[in-house]
């Protein structure tokens, strides 16, 4: 019970860390020396994206910032010509917008599996009734009893832990795709 208080305590103190702006967005202050730190040297379909180290910097950064916030990115730059700039946030957003079809994508697989442990468990359990009620001889029905609440617990960990993770993953993503971006 005071776990909950303590953790209450704790998560306030963090979010009073977070440094926010004016529109009360996160903001988040990253300086850039050369556009090779940023840009990624590969463009698929004329599209210019992130590398992953500035993809992992963005992604350490917004674990200290809570899920529900807007992000103001605030990029420093230094020797980076006027178009870069431009590249820059479009590049972001390129990056972030397919990470969040990823995320999409694991959640709409995430349904199909859970369908799937539903039904295999409504299958497994009426089998499980049909094999006690007959009398079969123990084993089989252990063996049985035991598949039916895999496929049952199988579809507890994807409804209750593997989605909301996957949401969370998603909500990220889709914060610093459609964050506020400015230069200086």
């Amino acid at each position: 019970m005071f776990n909950i208080f303590k953790y209450n305590k704790e998560r306030k103190l963090i979010d009073k860390d977070v440094v926010c702006d004016e529109n009360d967005k996160a903001l988040i202050n990253i300086t850039i020396k050369d556009k090779q730190e940023v840009l990624s040297p590969f463009i698929l379909d004329n599209k210019e994206t992130i590398n992953v180290e500035f993809a992992n910097l963005l992604d350490n950064t917004m674990k200290s910032i809570p899920p529900q916030k807007d992000i103001h990115l605030n990029l420093h730059c230094l020797n980076i010509k006027e178009e870069d700039k431009n590249t820059f946030s479009q590049a972001i957003k390129n990056y972030y917008f397919n990470s969040s079809l990823d995320s999409q994508r694991k959640l709409k697989n995430n349904t199909k599996i859970l369908m799937i442990m539903i039904i295999l468990s409504i299958i497994s359990l009426t089998v499980l009734f049909l094999v006690n009620y007959f009398e079969v001889h123990w084993l089989i029905c252990e063996v049985i009893d035991i598949v039916a609440w895999v496929f049952v617990w199988e579809g507890v960990d994807i409804f209750a832990f593997q989605r909301s993770i996957t949401r969370f993953e998603r909500r990220r993503n889709y914060a610093l795709y459609s964050c506020e971006i400015t230069f200086n």
